[in-house]
């Protein structure tokens, strides 16, 4: 019965794992603000497509958004917790994928994945901190203010650029 109990509780406190059983693989889109002005770290996915987005990461079953944020970085850019100064995270929505939907990818899901549950997370870095990038993740890294972004932004796609929109606004209320 005790088992039961703790199920109920993290499906009924833990987001993360209940958009994992609808179907939707949590993501944390790690936005990393420099400490000294303005500006915010974005990275350019190895994968190329021209993109430029900052660091992201899957929610491990089991892991909160805060330590899939410090997992992100250090995997990432080679960073550690005492680089990165973790202030918060929100909530940003769901995003269906039409070109996933049917495979059976979310580990713990009753349904076919429907598509990414995304979060936001906010840390903050003193930009002079060392960088390693993982060149199996990213090609490269740049420190951008916000008329940089907007400009790089439309290289990304329409979901990318959405995203961004409501990540910025949701995290720092800065509109793009």
């Amino acid at each position: 019965m005790l088992d039961w109990i703790k199920v109920a509780g993290k499906l009924a406190y833990d987001r993360p794992t209940r958009e994992r059983l609808l179907g939707y693989r949590p993501v944390v889109i790690c936005l990393i603000q420099s400490l000294e002005r303005d500006a915010f770290l974005f990275v350019q996915p190895a994968a190329g497509r021209g993109a430029w987005m900052p660091p992201q990461e899957g929610i491990p079953p089991n892991m909160s958004v805060e330590e899939a944020t410090s997992q992100c970085l250090d995997v990432e850019l080679g960073g550690s917790r005492k680089q990165m100064h973790f202030r918060r995270s929100v909530w940003l929505g769901r995003k269906a994928i039409p070109e996933r939907q049917g495979s059976r990818d979310v580990e713990f899901s009753i349904r076919p994945m429907q598509g990414k549950a995304y979060y936001g997370s906010l840390s903050k870095v003193a930009e002079d901190s060392p960088i390693t990038l993982n060149p199996a993740e990213v090609s490269g890294h740049d420190w951008m203010t916000l008329d940089e972004i907007r400009d790089r932004m439309l290289e990304n796609s329409d979901r990318k650029r959405e995203l961004l929109r409501v990540l910025f606004a949701k995290l720092v209320g800065k509109e793009l």
